[in-house]
């Protein structure tokens, strides 16, 4: 099954990555010291939850009338937005 949405024309998709090396890691709770395969587990779990976290969020909001609002430069209340928003 694949998570990646159908690009339109003129549209183009970001990814968002970085490289890391993962050794270790100790559970905080115990103190105990995670093997490398317990570690990609949770590291592959977190990543599937940020995955559908973010996923909801872009449907919930990636809409004509989100899109303008943010377009306009004004939050609801009539403030500017930061310029990066």
């Amino acid at each position: 099954m694949s998570r990646k949405l159908p690009v339109g024309e003129s549209e183009t998709t970001r990814t968002a990555c970085v490289r890391s090396l993962l050794r270790s890691a100790v559970d905080e709770r115990t103190g105990e010291l995670l093997s490398t395969r317990v570690l990609a587990e949770r590291v592959g779990w977190a990543t599937d939850l940020l995955s559908g976290m973010t996923s909801e969020l872009t449907a919930a909001h990636w809409n004509a009338t989100d899109v303008d609002a943010l377009a306009s430069g004004e939050d609801a209340g009539g403030r500017k937005l930061p310029s990066n928003a």
